[in-house]
Order: C-alpha cells, then sequence, then structure tokens
C-alpha cells in the first residue's frame, strides 16, 4: 500500500500596509490676515511591513457639501520631483516615521471641511506601490482675546511656529525624543522673542556675551491674567543645560520660567528668564502686563531672548495652542491690527 503523502503549500503572508494617524488629535486652523495654516503632523507606523519610501502624497480638500475645493500632489513626476522637498522618506521595516504636513498655508477664504490625504510607498524592488489614507477635519477656532505682547518696545520673532521653524518641527518619532517619553509637540505654537532697537538689530559686536543683547535684563510681562503654577529661576545665563536631565526634568529645556494658568486649559510659558529674576511665587495670581521676570539666556538659549508658548495643560506633555495678541503694530506706524499670532521674522510692538 503506498502510503499518502499530503503536501501543504504555504503562502507567504503578505505585509501589513502602513497605519497612519495624526498628531495633534485635534488639528486648529490658526487664522493669518492673508491665509489659514495648518500645523500638524502624518505619522506613519510600519509595523508589519518592510522598508518602504514614501513616493507620494496627494491631498484633496473639500467644503462642508463634499464638493472638492483643491487638490495638491507631492510626487515623483520631473527631473527634480517635488516629493523631494522633504529630506526624509524612508519607512524602516517595522519602524515609525513623521511627516510634517507639507501643505502647510491655505488662502484666508478656502474651506477646509474636510482634508483627505493619500500616501503611496514604494517597497522593495518587485513589489507592487503601497498606500494608505487618512482625513482631517479642521477645526475653525475663534482667537482668544485679553493676551498682550508680552515685552514693550519693538520686539522681532526670531522664530516662530510656521512651516520652516524648529517649534514645529518637534519630531516624537526621533528615537532620541521618544525615549525621553515625548508623545507631542508642547512648542508647537511657541514664539521667541527678541527686542531690537530702532534700526531693528538684537545686539551690539558679534554677540557672544549676554550684556551684547539689547534684550538682555528687559522686563518680560504676563500676556495675560492667569495663576502662577510653577517657577524656577537659579539656573545661570549660560545658554547651557544639562541633556542627561531631560528625561526626568524635562523643564532644564526652559532654564528659568513661569508657567502660568490662564483658565480654560490654557497655559503660559515663560522660558530662558534672567537668573534671579523670577518674581511672583506659585499660587500668586497675575495681572495682564505686570512685570514677572527679566529677559536671560539660561537653558537651551543661543543667545538672550523670550521663548513663550501657551499649551493645553501644565506639564511637557502638553500640545501646543494658538495665541493670539491685541493691539499689535508695526514699528513707526500708529495703525493697530486686529487680534492675530506673530510670524516668523515679522518685528511688532505692542505698547
Amino acid at each position: 500500500m503506498t502510503p499518502l503523502v499530503l503536501v501543504f503549500a504555504l503562502a507567504a503572508s503578505t505585509p501589513l500596509p502602513p497605519t497612519l494617524s495624526i498628531g495633534p488629535g485635534t488639528v486648529f486652523i490658526e487664522e493669518w490676515p492673508e491665509r489659514r495654516d495648518l500645523n500638524f503632523e502624518i505619522l506613519i507606523d510600519n509595523t508589519g511591513g518592510p522598508a518602504r519610501e514614501l513616493a507620494a502624497i496627494e491631498l484633496s480638500a473639500y467644503d462642508a457639501q463634499g464638493r472638492l475645493q483643491l487638490r495638491r500632489l507631492l510626487d515623483g513626476n520631473g527631473v527634480r520631483p517635488s516629493i523631494q522637498t522633504l529630506p526624509d522618506r524612508q519607512v524602516p521595516p517595522n519602524g515609525k516615521l513623521t511627516v510634517f504636513n507639507p501643505f502647510a498655508s491655505f488662502p484666508r477664504a478656502q474651506q477646509l471641511s474636510k482634508l483627505h490625504y493619500e500616501l503611496r510607498f514604494d517597497g522593495p524592488e518587485g513589489s507592487t506601490q503601497t498606500q494608505a489614507a487618512i482625513d482631517v477635519s479642521p477645526l475653525a477656532v475663534a482667537p482668544v482675546a485679553g493676551a498682550a505682547l508680552p515685552l514693550r518696545g519693538p520686539v522681532l520673532n526670531y522664530d516662530g511656529h510656521d512651516f520652516y521653524a524648529h517649534h514645529r518641527r518637534f519630531d516624537t518619532s526621533f528615537a532620541p525624543i521618544a525615549a525621553l517619553g515625548f508623545r507631542g509637540n508642547f512648542m508647537r505654537y511657541a514664539y521667541d522673542f527678541v527686542p531690537v532697537d530702532a534700526q531693528g538689530e538684537s545686539h551690539r559686536g558679534d554677540g557672544k556675551e549676554n550684556t551684547q543683547w539689547f534684550g538682555f535684563g528687559a522686563d518680560v510681562l504676563a500676556s495675560a491674567d492667569g495663576v502662577v503654577v510653577a517657577t524656577e529661576g537659579a539656573q545661570p545665563d549660560n545658554r547651557q543645560f544639562d541633556q542627561g536631565k531631560l528625561a526626568t526634568q524635562p523643564w532644564v529645556l526652559f532654564g528659568n520660567y513661569v508657567l502660568l494658568d490662564y483658565g480654560q486649559g490654557r497655559f503660559g510659558v515663560y522660558a530662558h528668564l534672567q537668573q534671579g529674576s523670577v518674581r511672583p511665587k506659585v499660587g500668586v495670581r497675575v495681572h495682564r502686563g505686570d512685570a514677572i521676570a527679566r529677559i536671560g539666556a539660561s537653558g537651551s538659549a543661543m543667545f538672550p531672548h523670550l521663548h513663550y508658548q501657551v499649551q493645553d495643560g501644565p506639564t511637557l506633555q502638553a500640545e501646543g495652542l494658538p495665541s493670539y495678541f491685541e493691539n499689535l503694530r508695526a514699528p513707526g506706524t500708529d495703525a493697530q491690527g486686529a487680534l492675530r499670532s506673530v510670524d516668523t521674522g515679522e518685528i511688532v510692538r505692542g505698547d
């Protein structure tokens, strides 16, 4: 009797496609006089997949009735294709990649009820292209009134939160940042304010000494009414911090700081303050325009300036929130603009 031989064909497992998510969970529409900005990331999780390369991103924007309003594309077409404007496109096997939304600005009147993103990936040679998609419904929120610029005189926003600013590009999929436990971007809408003179200059000489900066030691003012939640005032103005402490003491990044609770889930951070200059104690209520400290160069500061941000919680696991200021005007003019933000590179004054 011939023995029965059973043969099982083992089908090759199909790699899982990448999954997409959005950071932060709520995407705000930031209103400017001439444009609308979207500040978020597309998070790519390649768990279960081989190494892939992001080959194209297509955005379709729809109005409230589901009608297509515009379509934008980054792809590999042409001699110098537009997809190359994204510096990081390699998705490691079973790894992650953060893509900062490349379509960051839209016309002021643009309807943005739903944004549909389609991402296409090239896999190993001989494999078919993989696709993944996600929808975003951005939230338009009226600016919160009652805030003033936290400095007197003309001020340069040296680095804000536009598409190119480092505050926006806090990459939580970057291994050293992920290892520290950061899951969101607390400085998503931050400003680096630098006082300038009548010619728009920020310092004398080469700027290596803190005292060469016109703003060093200038009063920092409360932007809005709030209760002091936490402070630090003992760090030296040496433009340095101990990176080894970030995992357990993340606030060392900011050197000396004041954290104010504005209420309604909004907290203001005033950072890189001058050693010994912090005035209010924890638990004290301060009012808009009160001097609370002076500009310094403590913590991760390349030079003396005020780092200012609004966030949705009292820790650095919070997410950044848009903030707007009243009565801003360009130096040399008396015209006061509407409640608005301050763009990177812009010089304004609010007093």
